[in-house]
């Protein structure tokens, strides 16, 4: 039976994603306080590019950025090498970039979150030097929005796990587990849960607030600023063990739901309110900020559902099948090395390129509910920036 919360369309759409690469030594040394950037956003010729047509007529620009941006509350953040070091900016959805800070070039952990007062954070890896150790691994959280400081540095066991916020120490050699792991609470800072000398505890993931984990054949719920239980399903309910529950991606494909990979080819999607197990198969799911509509693909094929939860449509995708993107009512599969993109309400085929268009194809990989969206020209991350008209708002000179 499907069943899931209805996520709200201005909520944030993605949550928390990070880097694994753990940190080291800190050369040169970084400027780690937030400061304003002045100079504007390179904006990029596209005429040589096939853009999605809901993108023709936005303003794109270059951030910069080496990986995928992380998105919260109108501000994307990312990081990209300059001189040696780490650069994240925070950039609105109008291509101002808000501020920017440093971090060693080999610490790239980084997070975008949200607090109990819905105040969306940037959460920033480091290694610095306390009272207790030479070369401690710490967590920073600022205002995403003004780059204010909202807690930390706090220590935390080793580099950025996830998802959410969760840490561990790195494995001893190249591969194999990492230590303990210990999950944040988004709004203090301080230890929410620990497999430290909690036996047979294992944290599942920490998700804006929420942090799951599996104790004593149970998937658990905790709210992680009061500790409070909020929901506890027994693992064999769904032929579950402890061992084979893991965070798939996307984590969180929209806000209140969690993806778990239930096995090495199985997945499930799980409402985080209230522990439901929205689908038992699912390995991939989205949901369309502009008309809520969840999209779920699992193993009998990508289906739709209206933010009633009544089904719309359903396909028969190949195995290999993903979703992109979705947003403004257009869903971006990947199948092999190619684009397809549908109508979200009615399922069919969308023409969202121009057919006889000439040059690179640009695939956006998160779109907001105002129409900007972050765009990829091969592994080269680009932001399609609205003007105020989309927005309402009044800016400052």
């Amino acid at each position: 039976m499907m069943r899931r919360r209805r996520a709200g369309i201005s909520a944030i759409s993605v949550a928390a994603v990070l880097l694994l690469t753990g940190c080291g030594a800190s050369e040169p040394e970084p400027v780690r306080d937030p400061y304003p950037v002045d100079d504007p956003l390179p904006v990029v010729d596209t005429a040589g590019m096939r853009l999605p047509a809901q993108f023709e007529e936005l303003e794109v620009m270059d951030p910069g950025w080496d990986v995928a941006a992380q998105y919260a509350d109108g501000v994307y953040l990312a990081p990209g090498e300059r001189d040696g070091m780490l650069e994240f900016t925070a950039v609105d959805v109008h291509g101002d970039v808000l501020w920017a800070v440093q971090r060693p070039a080999s610490c790239t952990g980084f997070a975008v979150t949200i607090d109990a007062d819905g105040r969306a954070l940037a959460i920033l890896g480091d290694l610095e030097t306390t009272t207790e150790a030479l070369a401690a691994t710490t967590a920073t959280a600022y205002d995403l929005a003004t780059g204010e400081q909202v807690w930390g540095p706090v220590q935390v066991p080793g580099p950025y796990q996830g998802p959410g916020l969760v840490f561990a120490a790195p494995p001893e050699g190249f591969m194999g587990e990492t230590g303990p792991r210990v999950a944040l609470d988004p709004t203090t800072g301080e230890v929410a849960a620990t497999e430290e000398g909690s036996t047979g505890l294992r944290i599942i993931g920490e998700y804006h607030g929420v942090v799951l984990l599996t104790h004593e054949d149970a998937l658990i719920a905790r709210d992680t600023t009061t500790g409070q239980e909020l929901w506890r399903r027994p693992l064999a309910e769904h032929g579950w063990t402890a061992a084979s529950l893991s965070a798939a991606l996307p984590a969180t494909p929209a806000d209140g739901l969690a993806l778990l990979s239930t096995s090495e080819t199985m997945g499930a999607l799980i409402d985080l309110h209230d522990g439901v197990v929205v689908n038992d198969t699912a390995h991939d799911a989205a949901v369309d900020p502009t008309t809520d509509t969840l999209v779920v693909l699992d193993a009998a094929g990508l289906h739709a559902y209206d933010a009633d939860d009544q089904p719309l449509w359903s396909l028969s995708v190949d195995d290999q099948t993903t979703i992109e993107a979705i947003g403004g009512v257009f869903l971006y599969l990947r199948e092999g090395g190619a684009i397809r993109v549908h109508n979200v309400i009615t399922g069919d085929v969308a023409q969202a390129y121009e057919p006889d268009g000439q040059g690179p194809i640009i695939v956006p990989s998160h779109i907001t509910i105002n129409g900007a969206s972050l765009l990829l020209d091969g592994n080269r991350p680009l932001l399609a920036t609205i003007s105020d008209v989309f927005t309402g708002e009044e800016r400052g000179p």
